[in-house]
């Protein structure tokens, strides 16, 4: 019987169970935690090239019925003398604004002050603060048009001004889009106990951040900076751990990013012309240490008057339907475009939306793309009957259907 039951537990319990594993055995179950957790891929891409979601389409219908806003376009020539003659103010400032704990404000003074002027931002007095933290790796603004970045976060992109720009630009939109009153009227809407209303709160909180992202980009994008450079900044908060909650105030970075690229692929090209007119017809903006010497002050200019305005919701509609039109993102445009022709009712915008219809039948050869374009350029001529673009269009696709 004795046998008989060692015999059974060396079957059930075989001795290489009851065998301490080593340190370094214990170590390789966990080396999957260490290839799917570890930061370094996250700061990796940003030294790889962006795939922007595009598609080159040789045969793109573009008859020129939408525009986007273009500038006074200043030729390098002039807009170099103007800034070569800016310097000269810029070299006087510089002993005004020297660097103080190992902060370089007169670099962020230069960053700020691009931004303020390439964009029109100069009707208030801004002030800019570097503040001395361990951990805080973060940014953040308050009203009174203050903007505040923490060392950490500072000292990652000290060498890359278009973060800079970007952590700056993103301070500036919160405070130009009215979120500060946006946040106290959600809290007084959702001011409960309640953990539903809790929630409510904190996905507008996350609805701003996604769009002082994207306003962010197009400021630094007038203001000649590189949004692609930029990224980096979005890298570095990536790398810091954090956790998708119905609870958090902001989106998880990886979303961010996501977001960015999308609005990258959709920046107006001619608004780095913008950018440079505003630079063009403005002076310099002095600036001087406040009075809590570890922030300074950018004056606010005297003689302006065409201050920045954010795009309406037609202008952003028209403009990112149409650039992922341009972009070959026709799933995109196919959305954005269905959107935009029902809220104007203008029939350029079914005309566009049958082409995209169009592309998309012949990439994936759907018939439901087909009748959907067919009915979109058919409300296009009860708009405008007689469009040449229009009947075009309506032919062909009519044409189309025949061979189905």
């Amino acid at each position: 019987m004795k046998k008989l039951l060692i015999a059974l537990l060396t079957v059930l319990f075989p001795m290489s169970a009851f065998a301490k594993a080593s340190y370094i055995e214990n170590q390789l179950k966990d080396v999957k935690n260490n290839v799917e957790y570890n930061t370094v891929k996250k700061y990796k891409r940003s030294y790889q090239t962006l795939n922007l979601k595009t598609r080159n389409i040789t045969d793109l219908k573009d008859p020129k019925l939408i525009t986007l806003p273009e500038y006074e376009k200043i030729a390098d020539k002039t807009y170099n003398a103007k800034l070569a003659k800016d310097d000269e103010f810029y070299k006087k400032l510089q002993s005004k604004i020297k660097a103080t704990n190992d902060v370089d404000y007169y670099n962020v003074y230069r960053i700020s002050e691009r931004l303020v002027r390439a964009n029109n931002l100069d009707y208030v007095n801004w002030r800019i603060a570097i503040r001395k933290t361990v951990d805080k790796v973060n940014a953040e603004s308050s009203n009174g048009n203050f903007v505040c970045i923490y060392t950490p976060l500072y000292d990652s992109l000290e060498s890359n001004d278009d973060a800079l720009a970007f952590v700056l630009a993103h301070e500036m939109a919160h405070l130009i889009l009215g979120h500060g009153q946006r946040q106290l009227n959600s809290a007084m809407s959702y001011f409960s106990d309640n953990i539903i209303s809790y929630s409510k709160a904190m996905k507008d909180s996350r609805t701003m951040e996604y769009m002082a992202d994207a306003e962010a980009f197009i400021l630094l994008y007038k203001a000649g900076y590189s949004p692609q450079k930029a990224l980096d900044a979005l890298y570095i908060l990536d790398a810091i751990p954090n956790v998708n909650s119905a609870f958090s105030s902001h989106p998880v970075t990886k979303k961010r990013i996501q977001s960015a690229l999308e609005n990258i692929a959709v920046l107006n090209p001619n608004w780095i012309d913008e950018g440079r007119k505003n630079i063009y017809n403005s002076a310099v903006l002095p600036a001087k240490k406040s009075s809590d010497r570890v922030s300074f002050i950018i004056n606010k200019s005297t003689y302006s008057k065409d201050f920045y305005q954010p795009e309406n919701y037609e202008q952003r509609l028209t403009r990112i339907a149409y650039l992922s039109y341009l972009n070959g993102d026709m799933e995109n445009a196919d959305r954005l475009f269905e959107k935009l022709a029902k809220y104007t009712g203008k029939y350029e915008h079914y005309l566009y939306l049958s082409y995209a219809e169009q592309y998309l039948f012949n990439f994936t050869k759907k018939k439901q793309y087909l009748k959907k374009s067919l009915d979109a350029v058919k409300k296009a001529l009860e708009i405008k009957p007689n469009n040449k673009f229009v009947t075009e269009q309506l032919k062909e696709i009519e044409e189309l259907e025949k061979y189905l």
